[in-house]
């Protein structure tokens, strides 16, 4: 087909059709001279911010430039400068820096009526803008447990006895961490533990007998990195797909840095996953896995490593945890809490 019969059957100036046809770019893809991306590429960007503080996470500048700089990795392999995200937003009139405020107690109790109800606005108008049904509404929080520490409980003494009775702790005091989701019908996902280590050991699965739908994730310091938030979000999306009655799911948290990713974001948009996060300093009041569900786990735990103590085992190690772990999670972990 010749450009003048293409240009008339699909109604395109034949000037376009030569020029696209020369590899002309068109203006609104041109980049821009001392500018690494396209307008549109910008746009998309923008778009991506604004979506990310409506649903409760404002970037800083880096996560801007890690947005961008994936964009430029994917077209040609390049990367921004230092300053580009900070020159986007001082030449894009829809974005500007603020700090965010520090703010003391007696100022955050007055402020706390008009935030939570933002919030709980926030909430209600997602879930009627995606349609989300309350079996695909989901929280997740993060938890940490020392390994060999005992749960506070009170004990029977005698009466003529003063202060209070002591008990030796355990020796070991490593840090886990334990991310939870539970859905609003009551459902508890499995557990995704993150240990301090390099590799997983058969001992963790065997000793334990953890379910196979548990997760456990080695982490050099035992703390949650960027690269291990996406993987539990992966995990959540492999233990809730099955059971999702809608078209999407919405994950409410708290807002530590590891959801806040470009590739978490992304993840979350190709699984139809709407995330929203907590105001900040909000989840004492908001948070209801940390009273609810956290705390009896805790306590439950510290029961197990008292059996343990009493069977005169003075060291507790991750062979010990993990099967102490599986039965407080089972004996806390219900649709009462």
């Amino acid at each position: 087909m010749s450009v003048r019969k293409a240009a008339r059957t699909f109604e395109v100036p034949r000037t376009t059709l030569q020029d696209r046809r020369a590899g002309r770019v068109a203006r609104p893809e041109r980049r821009p001279n001392s500018m690494k991306m396209t307008i549109t590429e910008e746009e998309v960007i923008l778009e991506r911010v604004i979506d990310l503080i409506d649903r409760g996470f404002p970037p800083r500048q880096e996560d801007v430039r890690e947005m961008a700089d994936q964009l430029l990795n994917a077209r040609d392999g390049t990367r921004t400068g230092p300053r580009w995200a900070e020159n986007f937003v001082r030449r894009v009139p829809e974005l500007k820096m603020r700090f965010r405020r520090r703010i003391d107690y007696q100022r955050a109790l007055a402020e706390d009526p008009t935030i939570i109800q933002g919030w709980f606005a926030l909430v209600r108008n997602t879930i009627a803008k995606y349609g989300i049904l309350d079996h695909d509404i989901y929280n997740f929080d993060e938890t940490g447990f020392l390994m060999g520490m005992l749960s506070h409980a009170k004990v029977v003494t005698t009466s003529d006895r003063k202060g209070r009775p002591r008990t030796k702790q355990p020796g070991n005091r490593e840090w886990v961490s334990v991310i939870q989701g539970v859905c609003a019908d009551g459902w508890a996902m499995p557990p995704y533990v993150i240990v301090k280590g390099k590799y997983h050991l058969l001992s963790w699965y065997t000793n334990g007998q953890f379910p196979a739908t548990w997760r456990i994730h080695p982490s050099e310091n035992g703390w949650t990195t960027n690269d291990i938030g996406l993987d539990w979000l992966k995990h959540f999306n492999q233990c809730t797909k099955s059971r999702t009655k809608g078209s999407y799911r919405l994950l409410i948290l708290d807002g530590h840095n590891s959801h806040k990713s470009t590739d978490f974001d992304e993840y979350c948009k190709e699984q139809n996953i709407i995330a929203l996060c907590m105001p900040p300093h909000s989840s004492h009041e908001l948070q209801p896995l940390d009273v609810g569900c956290f705390s009896p786990l805790k306590y439950s735990y510290g029961k197990e490593i008292e059996k343990m103590m009493r069977m005169q085992i003075s060291h507790i190690t991750k062979d010990d945890f993990f099967p102490a772990f599986k039965a407080a999670f089972f004996a806390s972990m219900g649709e009462n809490n």
